[in-house]
């Protein structure tokens, strides 16, 4: 995964590359002759280009990824406002503040500021002169280098960028929590109800709440699905609570399988009173993408004509090469949609299905709880960053990565590491998928997914921000954390030094950490954006 904020534009790599105005050598005082300065864009095209490309995005995939790519346009504007903040208020000099990499789209300068947007958007940054011991300026301006200024003020731009990332996600956090209270297990209602369900012929309607199943009470939405479960193809009363009032129903409940493949991912068939027709398919999924939707009814699979749930063991044992032929009926016309599952498919056993999806309860917690809701998410999400870029960029994962991507996440049949059953490849995908990185790409095709419900949307940029402000703390350049741990390793050789001068590391020491660490970010992202463009995450 990339971070969308590069802290590598603030590096001696970047003022090296792209020296900027009349400069002298800052070891030698020999002049050095100066860098034209570029001139700033003042042409509105690129701009008017760049927001043509988002109502095209709008057009083409709808609102939600643009509400994702806005919202992730500002997340790097925050953060790479904190650094230009701090840098400011500590005197020291900035030069550019752009968002993007690349050629210029369109900029202005105000002072000695160039502020602009670039045409990558890969990222952001902002120049601040001097970042290293190697980076020449101006003797007049060497006063407001980063290098000279204190311990204090250049941690604190060096973490500044992250700063802003915490602080919005616990903002984003606690808006929800005030707003909308603390999710509750208990007091949830009916929120959706599949068309032709057993829910639906019961006659249930969004608001119920199911108190009883089968006379077992129940009180939240688990339970009652535990419940449910238990009785496929059976007849028996749900208890439900409807404006106050308690009345039973009778239900005949129908029964579901799934079909596993090696792929990853869930054929699910429901049945009841022998139709039969396909439920929870994901629209990132490879089964969407064979041309199959939620409530095409069933005809056959593979030439056999499909009656009944049980006949999906024979079909399963007799798919050898893993594909199916799904033929269904939609809207009064047949079709045949080939699915290729892997190398094996199984068939899970039958459970009972009622067809209904849950509308989340959330309890009024206050501000004051809303606060501390919003610290405890921030502490167990932040643990969680921490350990998932430590398992993702784990030298082993990173080759078990590459070779999914590879093989298009499907096992190679000529090696010893193909899974025995379907089971145990889906088991294999869960554990090779939680040390998966995502790209810009695959943020905005699962935040776009969570769109609809603003709570949940704003949860899950706190989380964006939180992975990427622990990321950004990495104690290697690039990163703002290895400018952290330069200003430390800095000061301790400080406190050993008897004429009380500046200890400036030498950058051209570090140009190797910094060039492995751009290697390996690069890897990693080209790998995630393969990735997500063959083989979405799914949610």
């Amino acid at each position: 995964m990339k971070s969308p904020s590069n802290p590598l534009a603030s590096t001696a790599v970047g003022e090296v590359a792209e020296g900027r105005g009349p400069v002298v050598d800052a070891t030698t005082e020999a002049p050095v002759e100066p860098t034209p300065e570029p001139t700033p864009s003042g042409s509105p095209l690129g701009l008017v280009l760049l927001i043509g490309g988002l109502v095209a995005l709008w057009m083409w995939k709808g609102l939600g990824p643009v509400v994702v790519v806005l919202s992730l346009i500002l997340m790097i504007f925050l953060h790479e406002l904190g650094h230009f903040v701090m840098a400011r208020r500590a005197d020291m000099k900035v030069t550019e503040f752009f968002i993007g990499f690349g050629p210029r789209i369109w900029s202005f300068r105000r002072g000695e500021v160039e502020y602009g947007v670039k045409a990558i958007p890969a990222g952001a940054y902002v120049r601040i002169i001097g970042m290293m011991d190697a980076d020449v300026v101006d003797a007049v301006d060497e006063p407001r280098t980063y290098r000279r200024k204190s311990f204090l003020q250049r941690i604190g731009v060096a973490v500044a960028g992250s700063t802003m990332h915490f602080m919005l996600a616990l903002l984003l956090a606690f808006v929800v929590f005030v707003v909308i209270g603390q999710p509750s297990a208990t007091s949830w209602t009916a929120g959706s109800i599949s068309e032709g369900s057993s829910a639906a012929v019961a006659g249930l309607r969004e608001g119920d709440r199911v108190v009883s199943v089968a006379g077992v009470p129940v009180t939240t939405f688990a339970e009652m699905g535990v419940e449910v479960r238990q009785h496929p193809a059976e007849t028996v009363d749900i208890g439900i609570e409807r404006g106050g009032q308690q009345q039973m129903v009778p239900a005949e409940l129908g029964s579901r399988a799934s079909l596993i493949g090696t792929r990853g991912e869930d054929l699910v068939l429901g049945s009841l009173r022998g139709d039969i027709r396909l439920n929870s398919i994901r629209p990132t999924s490879f089964v969407a993408e064979a041309g199959l939707v939620d409530g095409d009814q069933v005809v056959a699979i593979n030439g056999v004509t499909l009656t009944s749930l049980e006949q999906l063991s024979v079909i399963a044992a007799d798919a050898s090469n893993g594909e199916l032929t799904m033929t269904v009926r939609r809207s009064g016309g047949e079709s045949d949609h080939l699915v290729d599952m892997g190398t094996a498919i199984d068939v899970t056993p039958q459970q009972g299905f009622f067809g209904l999806g849950p509308q989340p309860g959330f309890d009024d917690v206050g501000v004051v709880g809303a606060a501390g809701q919003s610290a405890k998410m921030f502490g167990s999400s932040t643990w969680l960053a921490i350990r998932s870029i430590g398992v993702i960029f784990n030298p082993v994962n990173i080759a078990n990565f590459a070779g999914q991507v590879f093989s298009g996440g499907r096992a190679d049949e000529n090696t010893t590491d193909v899974p025995a059953t379907a089971r145990d490849a889906q088991n294999q995908y869960v554990s090779e998928n939680s040390a998966r990185p995502s790209s810009i790409l695959g943020i905005v095709s699962i935040g776009s997914d969570f769109t609809s419900s603003w709570p949940t949307f704003l949860l899950f940029m706190a989380q964006i921000n939180i992975m990427i402000g622990v990321l950004n703390l990495i104690p290697l350049l690039p990163f703002d954390g290895g400018h952290v741990a330069v200003a430390c390793y800095e000061k301790v050789r400080e406190l050993f030094k008897r004429d009380g001068q500046r200890h400036l590391v030498d950058a051209n020491r570090l140009m190797p950490v910094v060039y492995g660490v751009i290697l390996v970010m690069a890897t990693v992202g080209l790998l995630a954006v393969i990735a997500d463009i063959t083989q979405p995450l799914k949610l």
